[in-house]
C-alpha cells in the first residue's frame, strides 16, 4: 500500500476529533500553523540550503500530498467541522522495523482542551491495529509540558533526555510506546 493510499484510509473520528486527508485548500492554513510564533519553537524545521520560505512550501506540500514514503500526516479537525486545527503524523516510518516517529500540532486557540491528545490517540491505534507499528517514538522539548502530558496520556513513557543541538541548556525528552 502507497503512503498515499495509507493517508485516505485512515480516517478516524474520536469523541471531539476527527483525523483525516487535508484538501490542498488547507495549504495556507497549513502554512500558518507551522511559522506560528507559539508553535513554531516545537517543531524543528531543517532548511538545510534553501531559504526557509522555499523549505516551509515543499513540506507543506509533502504533508497535502503523501509525497514522502516515510511519513503519514493527518488533518485534525473538530468533529463535525472542516477548519484545520492541526496535524498528526508518523515521521520516519520504518516498514520493514515497523517504528516510527509520532509528530503533532495543534493551534494554540485549541490547547487545553484535550483534543491533541484525542488526535494521538487515534494514529497511535491506528499505527498500531493497521499499520503493525511497534515502537513509536515521541519527543519534546524539556519545557514543553503540554505535550508531555499528551505522550504520557497516550501511554508513552519517557526513556532519555538528550542535550538539544544548537542550544545552552535546553533538553529534549524522547518517550517511547512499544507495542508487540
Amino acid at each position: 500500500m502507497s503512503t498515499f493510499d495509507t493517508v485516505l484510509s485512515m480516517a478516524r473520528q474520536g469523541e471531539k476529533v476527527e483525523l483525516k486527508t487535508m484538501p490542498s485548500t488547507d495549504a495556507g492554513v497549513l502554512s500558518a500553523l507551522l511559522m506560528h510564533p507559539e508553535v513554531k519553537p516545537h517543531i524543528l524545521l531543517r532548511h538545510g540550503d534553501s531559504s526557509p520560505h522555499t523549505y516551509l512550501e515543499k513540506l507543506v506540500t509533502r504533508m497535502l500530498y503523501a509525497f514522502d514514503p516515510c511519513a503519514l500526516h493527518a488533518g485534525i479537525y473538530v468533529r463535525g467541522r472542516h477548519e484545520l486545527i492541526g496535524t498528526a503524523s508518523l515521521q520516519n516510518w520504518n516498514r520493514y522495523e515497523n517504528k516510527a516517529v509520532l509528530g503533532y500540532i495543534l493551534n494554540p486557540l485549541w490547547w487545553g482542551q484535550g483534543l491533541a491528545t484525542e488526535a494521538v490517540g487515534l494514529l497511535l491505534d491506528y499505527a498500531i491495529q493497521e499499520l503493525g507499528v511497534q515502537k513509536i517514538e515521541g519527543r519534546c522539548r524539556g519545557d514543553n509540558l503540554r505535550s508531555e502530558r499528551v505522550m504520557i496520556k497516550n501511554g508513552l513513557t519517557l526513556e532519555r533526555i538528550l542535550p538539544m543541538p544548537g542550544s545552552s541548556g535546553d533538553v529534549m525528552k524522547v518517550f517511547t510506546l512499544l507495542h508487540k
